[in-house]
């Protein structure tokens, strides 16, 4: 994994792009809960969404 995130969300949650076998993965964390995705923009999607999805329990 490499030591800095590939993006940084607007509450903090992270992706890094990992080096698999089978070719890239990134791999998305936000608040201890992580996933992983084919690409980018999947994970961009993805943190969008669990970003917005505490912001709406914190209301």
């Amino acid at each position: 994994m490499t030591s800095q995130p590939v993006l940084i969300g607007a509450r903090g949650g992270t992706i890094h792009q990992l080096h698999a076998s089978t070719g890239e993965l990134f791999q998305v964390c936000f608040e201890g809960t992580c996933l992983y995705c084919d690409s980018l923009h999947v994970g961009m999607a993805h943190l969008n969404r669990m970003e917005r999805a505490t912001r709406r329990e914190a209301a």
